[in-house]
C-alpha cells in the first residue's frame, strides 16, 4: 500500500490538470479590442467546469488515501524506533546488570582469600608460639631438676632462664615478622581487589555516560 501511495502522490490531481487547461485556454483566447475582455468557447469552458465538478471528490478520496499512507508510515517508523529503544535498553541493562555482577564476585573472592590468609597466619602463630613456650618450660625444668642435685644450682637456674627468656623473644620476633608478612599479603590482595572493583566501576560510569549520551 506504501507503493500505490507514493506511486499517487507523483502524479498530479485532476483537478490541478483541468485548472491548468483552463488556464491555457484563457492566456490563448483572442482579445476584445478596447475592452480588456477575451472571447472563450462557451460547450469547451462549460465542459472543462463539468469535468472539474466529477474530478473534485476524486482529488478529495486522493488526498484522504495519501493521508492515510503518510499516516501508516509514520506509525511503522514510530513502532521501529520504539522497539529499537527497548531492545537497547534492555542490552545495556543486562550488560550493567552483568558487570555488577561480575565486580561483586570479585570482591567477595578477594574477601574470602584474605579472611582465610589472615586465620592460616593467625593459627600457625599460635602454634609456633605454643611450641616455644612448650620448650622453654621444658628446658626450665630440666634445669630445675638438674639443680636440684647440683650445689650451684641458682647458677643453672639463671642460664635456664635466661635461655628460655631468649627462645621466647625469639620466638615473638618470629612471629612479628611472620605477622607483618601476613598482613602484607593481606593488604596487597585487598589493594588489587580495590583496583579491580574501581576499573569495573568506570568502565560502568564510561557505559552510563555513554547510553545517557544515546538515548
Amino acid at each position: 500500500m506504501f507503493k500505490e501511495g507514493l506511486s499517487m502522490s507523483s502524479n498530479k490531481l485532476p483537478t490541478f490538470g483541468l485548472l491548468d487547461q483552463m488556464d491555457l485556454m484563457v492566456s490563448n483566447a483572442r482579445a476584445i479590442p478596447l475592452s480588456g475582455k477575451v472571447m472563450l468557447e462557451k460547450e469547451e469552458i462549460a465542459r472543462l467546469i463539468r469535468q472539474l465538478q466529477d474530478s473534485i471528490p476524486v482529488d478529495l478520496q486522493q488526498a484522504r488515501q495519501l493521508l492515510e499512507v503518510e499516516q501508516q508510515i509514520i506509525s511503522e517508523s514510530k513502532r521501529q524506533a520504539e522497539e529499537t529503544t527497548r531492545d537497547a535498553t534492555k542490552k545495556a541493562t543486562d550488560m550493567l546488570e552483568d558487570a555488577t555482577n561480575k565486580a561483586n564476585a570479585m570482591v567477595t573472592d578477594a574477601q574470602s582469600r584474605a579472611g582465610e590468609t589472615l586465620r592460616s597466619a593467625t593459627d600457625q602463630a599460635n602454634a609456633m608460639l605454643a611450641d616455644a613456650q612448650a620448650r622453654a618450660n621444658a628446658l626450665v625444668a630440666d634445669a630445675q631438676a638438674r639443680a636440684q642435685q647440683m650445689v650451684s644450682d641458682s647458677e643453672i637456674v639463671a642460664r635456664a632462664q635466661a635461655e628460655a627468656q631468649e627462645m621466647l623473644e625469639s620466638a615473638h620476633r618470629e612471629c612479628e615478622e611472620y605477622s607483618a608478612q601476613v598482613q602484607s599479603t593481606v593488604n596487597q590482595l585487598m589493594e588489587n581487589a580495590d583496583a579491580a572493583l574501581a576499573q569495573q566501576l568506570d568502565s560502568l560510569r564510561a557505559m552510563r555516560q555513554e547510553l545517557a549520551a544515546n538515548p
